[in-house]
């Protein structure tokens, strides 16, 4: 990894300190954005030498136990679980500190702008990338089937208290939307069990899981692995990187109301759209590098896990954190639920065949610009 983005990543604190200096708040967001960018790449690297690092451990164990050195899945669950769950990291930060200043609606609108922007943004431009090079490229139809399957039940959970809203404008939707975040959490929960303790049932073949997929990324396309890094120095790293993105975000949410104000865009359009990207960019740039290399299996799979991702587990944490705080529910407005519902139609559409090619790709990024400039004239509040 190249020394620059360790570098910029220090954008991040430069921000945070003139955030409390008293600094212009424009240059205070840019900063912060900035440098959101590299200190995510970093984590992400960090967790992936964490699991090769493991996996290292693993073979020299064997190596001593005069065992073949055949490495075992540990350290691969461990850096898809980790790259899945850290990958996140910077969408769940902002929305508890969002929360704690009342930025109810901006918490929402990164909610669904992560899961809109990961299934058609970041799909779309690895699909499109990785077909203009490749021509047409063939996936695991049966693999990205459970993932379409998952992503269905995840913005359900999503839009059934919004609808339940519209029908019956009661004052229930807080009650609702708990009960969703508590069930969304227990799927969750049921899903690392069956991707890390293989509770698959039965003896058949085993199902691939997003969380391999994630881990599948560690390997380069002619099957070596990287180089890990010490053990220590990964973990040190990722602390780092971690209390890097905290304070980014702080400084994220505490000049955005200025931000917008100055350039009169609408605080809607930054939390669905500039937010996201800027948080998820390393992850984005990560799936659509993979596509252009012809593992589209693996970069389909980090594309829609990152959006299960936010709704089953995102989703529901900053539900629960907001009963603590600023009480946030489930309810979307009509356009973010008709977005949301369109981009899950398209995604199981183009699962379902096992190809993929530029054009496919090209429509997904269309869609996304389109719902991005209904977005950017969409008045709307922060709160």
């Amino acid at each position: 990894m190249k020394r620059a983005w360790f570098l910029l990543a220090m954008l991040c604190p430069v921000a945070f300190a003139g955030d409390h200096l008293g600094w212009p708040r424009v240059l205070v967001f840019i900063l912060a954005g900035v440098g959101t960018i590299p200190a995510a790449a970093v984590l992400g690297r960090a967790t992936e030498h964490i699991a090769l690092a493991i996996t290292s451990r693993e073979l020299a164990a064997r190596v001593d136990a005069g065992l073949a050195p055949v490495a075992t899945t540990l350290g691969d669950k461990v850096g898809g679980l980790m790259n899945a769950s850290f990958g996140n990291i910077p969408e769940v930060f902002i929305g508890i500190l969002a929360l704690h200043q009342g930025y109810v609606a901006l918490t929402k609108a990164t909610i669904a702008g992560s899961v809109i922007g990961n299934a058609a943004l970041v799909l779309g431009l690895a699909l499109f990338l990785g077909g203009a090079k490749n021509g047409t490229q063939k996936f695991d139809a049966h693999e990205a089937g459970h993932h379409a399957v998952l992503m269905a039940l995840a913005v359900t959970a999503l839009i059934l208290p919004s609808l339940y809203l519209a029908s019956t404008h009661s004052d229930k939707t807080v009650e609702i939307s708990v009960v969703a975040a508590v069930l969304l959490l227990v799927i969750y929960a049921a899903y690392l069990l069956y991707s890390l303790f293989q509770w698959q049932g039965g003896g058949g073949a085993q199902d691939t899981t997003f969380i391999e997929d994630e881990a599948a990324a560690l390997h380069d396309p002619d099957g070596g692995e990287l180089n890990p890094w010490p053990l220590k120095q990964s973990i040190g790293l990722l602390a780092i990187a971690t209390a890097v993105l905290f304070l980014s975000s702080a400084a994220l949410v505490d000049t955005v109301g200025p931000f917008t104000k100055n350039f009169g865009w609408s605080p809607f359009f930054v939390g669905i759209v500039v937010v996201p990207i800027l948080g998820n960019m390393a992850e984005q740039s990560s799936a659509i590098m993979l596509a252009y290399k012809n593992r589209v299996n693996t970069a389909l799979g980090i594309a829609s896990g990152s959006s299960i991702q936010v709704a089953v587990l995102v989703a529901p944490l900053l539900v629960l954190v907001s009963l603590f705080t600023h009480t946030m529910t489930l309810a979307f407005n009509p356009i973010e639920i008709a977005v949301l519902a369109i981009v899950v139609v398209i995604f199981f559409f183009i699962s379902q065949d096992g190809e993929s090619n530029w054009l496919e790709g090209l429509q997904l990024v269309v869609l996304y610009a389109l719902a991005a400039t209904v977005f950017f004239f969409m008045q709307g509040s922060l709160r």
